[in-house]
């Protein structure tokens, strides 16, 4: 316990001298405590600086959409409209019919098509006749009028064919009967030559041995040495026969080998044309059908640019778009390059809507989907 003797009272302190009543005055309790208060303060700072984290916030502008985004309908040609089937708001079925545009011309175009291509596929399975020698069977869709005029042409050529084939085959057997001829006179010559050839040795005996006149014997190998040169002079020409008759026999097979290379180059060429149009009939089959624009989801029209019957289209103007119906609805927000480093797939998101101000609804929690690749100009922002 404090010695009360000791230590004056705090009213007789003030009648003390300036430095007694300091020295017997007690320390003031608030210094004390602005000390401590500061003391904490600099231990809070440092355990922030040492422990803390700050948040760094990427704000983006974007607009809410489905994600299986709202479907714009175009036409693929120009063309005129002829009938509007749906209104703007109206809601509409996957595979309904929006708009029609006349079909006159689109129409009209496959049927040239269709029709060049079955005069195509006529004139192949002519060719493919004429080749294999077989039927000519018409296709079921052929016009009857092509298809008459074909299989004249068909059995004209086939005439033309064998025409041309008996000429060669002819002049094959001609060739052939002067060679049997010559080979027999060669095979006659042959028998008789010897024959000569023995009389005329005889006679030489005899005038040596002065039974015969010498006239004769000239005259008897004159014969023989006549017959000899025959013989040598036939069987020249019988190998001439010979090579006549091989030459007509590559004659002919080279008259068959121009003739079916012809055709097959005709079949070629119609084969190539019936395919490329096959494809442009796929092509204006196409064009026809799509004069039908449909709906490609189920949803409610927006944005509807035409109105008027009879009012003309250009390719891939935008005539109207389909909102896709309950589905789920995402952000698409463009976000500055210098705030893109700092977003990554997965982080949790705060969505504000302009229309519902946050302060009274709050926000919208997310997460990041994806982030492209590359960037986009933005008219007044840049690159985002």
């Amino acid at each position: 316990m404090r010695d009360r003797r000791l230590a004056p009272c705090r009213r007789e302190a003030e009648f003390l001298p300036a430095a007694l009543e300091i020295q017997h005055s007690p320390p003031s309790p608030i210094g004390q405590a602005v000390m401590w208060v500061i003391v904490s303060l600099f231990v809070v700072a440092i355990g922030w600086t040492t422990f803390g984290k700050i948040d760094v916030v990427a704000v983006a502008r974007g607009k809410l959409i489905p994600n299986d985004h709202s479907k714009i309908i175009q036409p693929l040609d120009a063309g005129i409209v002829r009938g509007i089937h749906v209104r703007e708001g109206q809601d509409v079925r996957q595979g309904q019919i929006l708009i029609e545009l006349d079909p006159t011309a689109s129409r009209a175009e496959q049927e040239r098509v269709a029709k060049e291509h079955s005069a195509a596929r006529v004139r192949v399975t002519r060719l493919r006749a004429l080749l294999a020698g077989g039927p000519f069977e018409v296709p079921s869709d052929a016009d009857p009028i092509l298809a008459t005029l074909q299989g004249e042409l068909l059995r004209d050529q086939r005439r033309e064919f064998e025409s041309r084939l008996e000429a060669a085959q002819r002049a094959i057997e001609q060739r052939e009967a002067a060679m049997a001829a010559t080979q027999a006179d060669v095979q006659r010559l042959e028998t008789t030559v010897p024959m000569l050839t023995e009389r005329a040795e005889a006679f030489k005996t005899l005038l040596e041995g002065g039974f015969v006149a010498r006239m004769q014997y000239l005259e008897i190998e004159e014969q023989r040495i006549t017959r000899v040169q025959s013989l040598a002079m036939q069987r020249e020409r019988l190998v001439q026969d010979q090579a006549a008759v091989a030459e007509a026999h590559q004659q002919k097979v080279a008259l068959e080998a121009e003739l079916r290379s012809t055709y097959l180059t005709e079949l070629a060429e119609w084969e190539t044309r019936a395919t490329s149009l096959a494809q442009e009939l796929v092509k204006a089959s196409q064009r026809s059908a799509i004069q039908r624009l449909t709906a490609p989801i189920d949803g409610a029209i927006q944005q509807m640019a035409v109105h008027t019957l009879g009012g003309v289209v250009t390719p891939a103007q935008q005539l109207m778009v389909v909102v896709p119906h309950d589905h789920p609805l995402e952000v698409e927000a463009w976000i500055e390059n210098k705030d893109v480093g700092f977003v990554s797939s997965g982080q949790p998101v705060e969505i504000k809507i302009d229309t519902f101000p946050f302060t009274t609804y709050g926000t919208i929690s997310g997460k990041v989907l994806l982030i492209s690749r590359d960037a986009v100009q933005v008219d007044k922002v840049g690159l985002v």
